[in-house]
């Protein structure tokens, strides 16, 4: 018997597209094989827009701004659209069972392929591979349990002294990805269950919609510093740290993994921004990214939900080395955990600095190895009233 066959497509779609492949009617005889045929599978990615939707009150409170320079170190203020994929491909059997076995896995350049497919139910998890300008990625991808495809980033590290007292791992930021795991779809013999007939290719077309949805989130960070004329704060001796995130993401689930890291990033300080209320100040910003907090659902519908997950326990600190204008340093830890739960899928973080109330170190001197700074909420923000003793 000549074996029928269905095209396997994947393809980088608007969510319009399924309005449109929708109106396709069965009508040509089909003689289905007795064994295996090929089918058809769109993947819709979330429009990006909708996920990165800071509304032009949140972007009121965006101070740093973001230039050429800031493009060129970060890239634009934007989700990605990505542009490959990796597939793995499960298989159930004639009946639905919560057990699967592996079938193949492959990596997907360009927007077809066509692979064959069993009677039965079927499961397909796709993730999106990373276009970075130097070619790498952080993102590193575990695949030693099938139902538990784990990723996660390599280690990172600062200078700067006050890590020492910190035994959680620290890690570098991920570049953003998409994933989404289909689960269940079935593969009739029933020629009525498939979607539409390709004339062209003379094959039936089985379609499902995978829609991926980022599993890193992208946060504005931004330290304000007033009162900086006479440039008592310089800029950063290192780079910063973000603690409390998590190390990672479960590709099957989409749920953050539990076990905390600190993050690291770098920061660039502007001159003479103006900030809250038109008051002008030193600002340093930076675009940070994250897998997000430890214990935290995947982004679905709508972001800026308050975190819902179990690890309460744990406070997100930003932590900073400030370089004075004397070239001595201190280190600072900065409370930000409310505005991250408030926000877990990404959004603007700030926090406020009063340089009048800074005493610099003297050159040489060890206050910053173990200096705790008072920390008082202010609205979105936290603002900072501290000193150092000489």
């Amino acid at each position: 018997m000549a074996m029928a066959r269905c095209d396997i497509i994947v393809r980088t779609l608007l969510l319009l597209l399924t309005a449109t492949l929708a109106s396709c009617r069965i009508e040509p005889p089909l003689n289905l094989p007795q064994e295996k045929v090929e089918v058809s599978l769109p993947i819709v990615i979330t429009e990006l827009e909708v996920v990165w939707d800071i509304d032009d009150d949140v972007f009121s409170n965006w101070w740093y701004g973001w230039d050429e320079e800031d493009i060129n170190i970060w890239g634009p203020l934007e989700y990605p659209v990505p542009t490959y994929f990796e597939v793995r491909r499960y298989f159930q059997g004639e009946e639905k069972q919560d057990s699967h076995t592996f079938y193949d896995g492959f990596t997907l350049y360009g927007t077809r392929f066509r692979r064959y497919y069993d009677y039965g139910y079927h499961d397909m998890l796709v993730w999106s591979n990373i276009d970075s300008k130097d070619g790498t990625q952080t993102v590193i991808i575990n695949e030693e349990d099938i139902d538990n495809i784990l990723a996660t980033t390599s280690q990172a590290s600062t200078s700067y002294s006050g890590r020492r007292s910190r035994v959680v791992p620290l890690r570098k930021q991920p570049d953003v990805f998409y994933r989404e795991y289909e689960r269940d779809f079935y593969i009739s013999h029933n020629p009525e269950d498939f979607d539409y007939f390709d004339e062209k290719e003379n094959v039936w077309v089985k379609q499902l919609y995978a829609q991926l949805s980022p599993v890193v989130y992208i946060y504005l960070v931004q330290v304000v510093v007033y009162n900086n004329e006479d440039g008592i704060v310089r800029g950063l001796a290192d780079d910063a740290t973000l603690a409390g995130l998590s190390q990672g993401v479960n590709l099957n689930t989409g749920r953050t993994l539990s076990s905390e890291s600190d993050v690291v990033f770098n920061m660039r300080m502007k001159k003479n921004l103006k900030a809250r209320e038109g008051r002008m100040a030193d600002i340093f910003g930076s675009k940070f990214t994250t897998f997000g907090l430890c214990d935290m659902e995947q982004w679905r519908v709508s972001r800026g939900h308050e975190y819902t997950g179990s690890r309460t326990d744990l406070n997100n600190n930003v932590t900073l080395d400030l370089l004075f204008s004397n070239s001595s340093d201190a280190i600072f830890s900065y409370n930000v955990t409310d505005q991250i739960r408030r926000q877990p899928h990404g959004g603007v973080i700030t926090i406020e600095i009063d340089a009048d109330t800074i005493t610099v170190p003297k050159p040489g001197s060890s206050a910053g190895s173990g200096f705790n700074p008072f920390v008082e909420e202010y609205g979105d923000t936290i603002v900072h009233d501290f000193g150092i003793g000489i």
